[in-house]
This record gives C-alpha cells, structure tokens and sequence, in this order.
C-alpha cells in the first residue's frame, strides 16, 4: 500500500499542502504545458503526438480528448482541464482543444495579474463579465446555415483532423447520409453512440455505411449461402450443440466399446436433429448464435439453406437484436416464427480475405460506418474525422447555426471584448483586456500551426477587420477572405467559450491544494 501511494503521489506531483507563491507558480506551469501540449496539434496543420501509456500501448494522435485522456498526470489543476475535455466531448463531441487552451491561457492571463496585485476575485469577475458580453456578441455573428453551408461546416470539422481533403469529402457524403437517415426515423436527439456504430478495418483505402449493421464474422460453413433479400432473423445466447453428460448424465456408460461409441453417436445426432429442426421449421434464414454450433447441426442448416454465425459477442447481439425487432432466445423452446426478428437484407461479402455481413434494416435508426485503411494510424485518424464530423451533423440538424472558422470568429470576440474593456474601470479593465487576450489565442496558434509568422498574421487580420472584411487564417497559409468557405458550429463554439470560461473560474477560486494523507 505505501508503495501505491507514493506512486499516486508521484503522478498527482503533490506531497505537501501548496498554497501562496507555490500554488501560483503549479497553475501557471499546468497551464503553460498542457496550452503547449495541446496548441501544437490544433487545426488541420497541427502536429501529433506520440503518446505511450502506463501499460504500453502507443497512440499517434492530434486528438485533444485522447492526448489529455492518455497522459498519466493526476495534477488538480490538470485533471480540471481534463474533466473540462472529457464534458466538451460528452456534450458535443468537438471542440475539445479549443475549449482547453481557452482555458489554460485565461488561467496563464490571470496569473500574471495576481502577480502584478491583481485579486482573484477581482480577475474572476472581469471574466465573468468578459463572457457574457463574449456570449452577447456572439449572437450577432451567427447565421443560419443552408444546406452547402452545413455540407462545408462538416467537412470543416473533419479537415480539422488532419486527412485530405478528398478523404474529408468522402467522409462527409457518408456523414450526411447516416444522420439524415437517423432523423428520419427518430425526432428526439440523436444517441450517436448508441444509434451509430463505427467498424475499423485494416486494408482498403475505403469508406462506406449501411442502413443497419455491419459484422466483421465467418459464417460457420463456408458453403452456406452468401445472401438473402428479407430474411427472418434468429439470435440465440447459448451453445448449439449436445455435451456427453446431457446424453449420459448418470455417467454409468463406458466408451469400452465400437458398439457402444456407435450409440452414443447415433442418440448425439437424433438430439442435434431435434434442434436443427426447430430452426429449419421456425422459418429462420439466419442464424446468429452467442455459442457454439455442433457441426453436424451446421451441416443440416447448410442443407436447408439457412446462413449461420456463431461464438459471437454479446454487444453486438443486442445491437442486432434492437436492429431487427427480435430478443435473444435463451431456451431452445424459445425458437418460435414469433420471435425472429426481420431485415430488408442480408449479404455475406469478402474484402482483402476478411469476411464482412452486411444488415440492413432501414425502418430502424441505426447506421454502421465501416472504415478501411492500410495503416493503423490511418485508422485512427479517419475515426475521429468521422466523429467530429457525425457529432457536427447531428448538432446542424437540429439547430443550423453557423459562425465563421479559421479563427475568424475568435479574432472578431477578442477585438469587440477589447472595445468593452474600455468601458470598465479599475483592475476589473485588466481582466476583461486579459479575457480578450487568450480569445485571440486561438488564430495565433491556428497561424503558427500553418507555418506562417504568427505577429504577421495577426497584423493582416486587423488591417481586413478594420476595412470590414471576415478574415481567416487559410489552409493556404495565408490569411484571406477568398476561397472555399470555412465554418464552424456555433452550438460547438458557445459551449467552448461558456465551459472554458467556467473551469478557469473554478481553478482560479482555489487558495491551497491539500493532499490527504
């Protein structure tokens, strides 16, 4: 036990109470590393990071939510700005980075004002002040999205993450179809995790979905057909086969003898018989099983012409379960034509060597994305383009507000939050001025990360705002108003700027750190 509590003690990095000088200096050094930590993988330029965990596993990833959730620091001041990662993704599933260096550099900020005299009481009330007329401003920079804007803001939210622009168009055409076809078929918000299944594949390059699910699974035989148009669907959680004490449960028969072993055999396939005919007379053409299948019970399904799967995990026997309108049968008396369940198809297909099914059921709001990549960190990179870009959608679907991107929007908070802090008085103006500071942040990171001189392009977007033009910082390394649009969600962006603005708070209302002994 001690030596466990001085290895958390090592991770939280805290042996005695901080409090004073101390405590200052831990919030500024959590802040600097995790806003450099996170700053350099931000925009569809940024960099990755190389994260190896605890048990060794190895992640390359610019993803906020995985590289906050992989490093082994249990700091207060960093597992805050974790938590406040972890909330951004529960809520929204984007703008984690942003609502993170949001936060860390409004904690930076504040440090240099309690450093030069400033309370933080006082800091914390410019800034609450600075967010409201943050979140007032905001709304007049909002439009309504049409549908080629929400079409650019979801392939916005995927080129974020660093894939080509072909690959974030495919991503796109496949997004917008899922979610349309989710709202079609349920008027309450979107459950992604649960409506939605994403299936990760090595080999392609390829992209594709279906109104239903898609398994990565081996039929029990491979002469068993390949597919069926509206099948009847059976799904069983239990073993298909007979076990000797079932046959012999006083087990006062030996195997002394041909004649003997014969018998057994013989009573074996009678009780195998016995269940394959409940399948075939229940009317089934599929079979998905939890168990296992005995082999002469495939081989009499194969002969009627029914498609089987077995030693399948139990997760996706009740996605499957949901998706074709049936339950799982747990007694073989279960097997009734009452209890299948139903799809518009089934099909059997061979990709790369690897066996796929593809279900559809479309009445029912569930889709699967199924993405192929001949690397692993390809993989990884198109998924969490995929579910920025899922999590957008749902988000423009029901509420079509968009702001301008490539920290446009930021830049033009930042200079109306600056005019606002001449309207204060005292140090409260310092605090306000400091709130726009780390808003601007966000294109000056955008800048760098595009390899252009940061003073530089923070002088172009003045000189445009100042002669009414909505700049942004281009994929082209410039900054520009031409060029294909750039968008982002406003919902995404409130809930950045409100639940950054609310953990920097929180983290600035602490006076000690007490470790519990």
């Amino acid at each position: 036990m001690a030596k466990l509590a001085r290895t958390i003690r090592d991770k939280i990095l805290i042996d005695e109470p901080v409090k004073e000088e101390e405590l200052i200096d831990q919030l500024e050094r959590a802040a600097i590393e995790i806003d450099e930590l996170l700053g350099s993988s931000l925009g569809p330029k940024g960099m990755n990071k190389i994260i190896v965990n605890p048990v060794g596993d190895i992640f390359v990833t610019s993803d906020g939510k995985v590289i906050l959730k992989e490093i082994d620091v249990l700091h207060p001041i960093v597992t805050s700005l974790k938590k406040l990662a972890e909330s951004m993704d529960k809520a929204c599933g984007d703008g984690t980075k942003t609502a993170v260096i949001f936060a860390s550099n409004l904690i930076k900020n504040a440090v240099r004002l309690i450093r030069a005299g400033v309370h933080p009481t006082i800091i914390i009330e410019g800034y609450e002040l600075a967010m409201q007329k943050t979140y007032e401003m905001l709304q007049y920079s909002i439009r309504q999205a049409s549908e080629e804007d929400i079409r650019t803001t979801i392939m916005c939210s995927a080129t974020g993450k660093g894939i080509e622009r072909q690959q974030a168009q495919a991503v796109t055409d496949i997004v917008l179809g899922v979610i349309s076809h989710l709202s079609e078929k349920q008027d309450r918000r979107l459950d992604l995790n649960r409506n939605v299944k994403i299936l990760k594949k090595k080999g392609g390059p390829e992209i594709v979905a279906v109104e239903g699910l898609i398994m990565d699974e081996n039929p029990a035989r491979e002469d068993m057909p390949k597919s069926y148009q509206n099948p009847a669907v059976l799904i069983t959680n239990y073993d298909l086969k007979i076990k000797s004490g079932y046959l012999n449960p006083q087990h006062n028969l030996k195997m002394d003898s041909v004649q003997t072993a014969l018998l057994f055999e013989e009573r074996k396939k009678q009780l195998c018989g016995e269940i394959a005919r409940k399948i075939i007379d229940s009317g089934a053409n599929v079979l998905f099983s939890e168990g296992d299948i005995d082999p002469y019970i495939e081989t009499l399904l194969r002969d009627s012409n029914i498609l089987a799967f077995k030693k399948l995990k139990m997760k996706d026997l009740e996605k499957l379960a949901e998706a074709t309108g049936t339950t799982l049968m747990a007694q073989p008396d279960e097997i009734r034509p009452c209890n299948l369940g139903k799809a518009d198809s089934i099909k059997l297909e061979k990709k790369n060597g690897e066996n796929f099914v593809f279900i559809t059921v479309k009445e029912k709001a569930i889709a699967t994305i199924l993405i192929r990549e001949p690397v692993k960190y390809g993989l990884d990179k198109v998924e969490e383009a995929v579910d920025d870009a899922l999590n957008n959608a749902a988000f423009l679907r029901k509420n079509r507000e968009i702001v301008n991107g490539g920290g446009a929007i930021e830049f033009e908070l930042a200079h109306m939050v600056r005019l606002f802090a001449t309207t204060q008085t005292g140090k409260r103006q310092l605090a306000v001025q400091a709130y726009a500071e780390a808003l601007e942040k966000i294109p000056v990171i955008l800048a760098r990360n595009m390899g252009m001189n940061e003073i530089d392009a923070m002088a172009q977007m003045r000189n445009s705002y100042a002669r009414g033009l909505e700049a942004r910082i281009d994929l082209s390394r410039k900054v520009t108003d031409r060029g294909p649009e750039v968008y982002d969600s406003a919902t995404v962006k409130k809930l950045a700027i409100i639940a950054g603005t609310e953990t920097a708070k929180k983290v600035l209302r602490i006076d000690e750190i007490v470790p519990k002994r």
